[in-house]
């Protein structure tokens, strides 16, 4: 891997994913830069127990916070996306959940004044109905 992260680094539970998700939101009451970036991000988890969204960028590596995240550098995308398939699938479009899940997706954007990028994609907890 070309990044200063490697293996290791990448989340093993689905309780560090909730532990990122919820540190995720935080941060953005307090980082400007993070802010900035939610039109870029495109792979975006969704954790019920938190009604939280959560980038695979930022939600993909252990213990990650806005300043260890430095706009995603030496972060790899497909790593992450790899090691959160092993917990998370897609909201297909016949999921039940998948129109309100777009919509809050769209406020939490919204929230802090951007809209989700176009090619945005949510996923949810396998586990999840």
């Amino acid at each position: 891997m070309n990044s200063l992260y490697d293996i290791e680094d990448l989340i093993e539970s689905y309780d560090e994913v909730v532990a990122n998700v919820r540190m995720f939101n935080f941060d953005l009451d307090f980082d400007s830069d993070l802010r900035r970036q939610l039109n870029q991000f495109r792979s975006w988890y969704y954790v019920p127990e938190l009604d939280m969204f959560g980038p695979s960028k930022f939600v993909g590596y252990k213990n990650m916070t806005s300043m260890e995240y430095d706009r995603g550098y030496n972060k790899d995308g497909e790593a992450t996306e790899r090691a959160l398939r092993k917990i998370f699938r897609p909201a297909q479009r016949s999921n039940p959940r998948r129109r309100a899940l777009e919509e809050k997706l769209r406020g939490f954007c919204e929230r802090y004044g951007k809209k989700p990028n176009k090619a945005y994609r949510i996923n949810i907890p396998k586990y999840w109905v």
